[in-house]
């Protein structure tokens, strides 16, 4: 019995049920012709206007990528803003409109202009890719967060999208746009970045809702079969952990 309740065999059970859980969501959803609305997210239902406006003026869209680097502990909160990405840039290249992705670490780089590139051939206008639309400002964040400004000044912005990790240097980046009356939406998950941002916008979702708005946005079944998955394993810890406490406790 006991060994029933150490934490090893609890935390090998659910990796187990982890694994049944998401293979049987990729299943079901790949049996399935089309991906409902998973969660309405009103700042992404926002972007639609601002890419339309975009569109009829001709001027760039500007997405910050912010300074989580890959392979530390800003790793979730990337990939999921590098998801965000690619069903913004697909929306913007579709309405032709040209997006200015910054990145304040170089880790990103990559990532930024393989979604850039992958647009425009699902566009079918693979020539009008251009890696320098993607641009590392520098790896310090507050230094991001200064030198991302002057992308507003001789190139005028639609608006500006800040997605990821963001800190204090947020506050820089979005004053610039009010100065400008530029749009801005937010999407962050970190503390810092929601206080900076805060005054400066009412178009903004934080927390897991960074890692919801990729699923939203692109209505990309990829995406949605893993915003599921994390919601029902979110569920099974929550109960598993209940479990333990109570067994614990029967237990004692």
């Amino acid at each position: 019995m006991s060994d029933f309740l150490s934490p090893t065999t609890w935390g090998l059970l659910f990796l187990v049920i982890s694994a049944a859980v998401l293979i049987g969501v990729m299943i079901l959803h790949r049996r399935r012709p089309s991906v409902d609305s998973i969660r309405d997210i009103p700042p992404i239902r926002a972007l639609a206007p601002q890419l339309k406006r975009a569109a009829e003026s001709g001027e760039p869209l500007h997405i910050a990528l912010g300074s989580g680097e890959l392979g530390g502990t800003d790793t979730a909160s990337s990939v999921a803003a590098v998801q965000l990405l690619e069903g913004l840039v697909d929306a913007a290249v579709s309405y032709d409109v040209p997006p200015i992705v910054t990145v304040g670490d170089p880790t990103l780089v990559p990532l930024a202009q393989d979604a850039l590139r992958r647009a425009y051939e699902r566009s079918q206008v693979p020539e009008f890719y251009d890696p320098a639309q993607v641009r590392f400002v520098a790896p310090s964040s507050l230094v991001y967060g200064a030198g991302a400004i002057p992308v507003g000044s001789p190139e005028k912005v639609t608006a500006n999208v800040v997605v990821g990790t963001f800190g204090g240097e947020a506050s820089l980046l979005v004053d610039f746009g009010d100065q400008k009356g530029t749009p801005q939406t937010a999407i962050v998950d970190a503390v810092q970045g929601i206080g900076a941002l805060y005054p400066s916008t009412e178009r903004m979702a934080f927390g897991e809702e960074l890692y919801a708005a990729g699923a939203q946005l692109t209505d990309d079944k990829r995406f949605a079969t893993s915003l599921i998955a994390q919601d029902i394993l979110r569920g099974l810890l929550v109960l598993m952990i209940v479990l333990g406490a109570v067994v614990a406790l029967i237990g004692g």
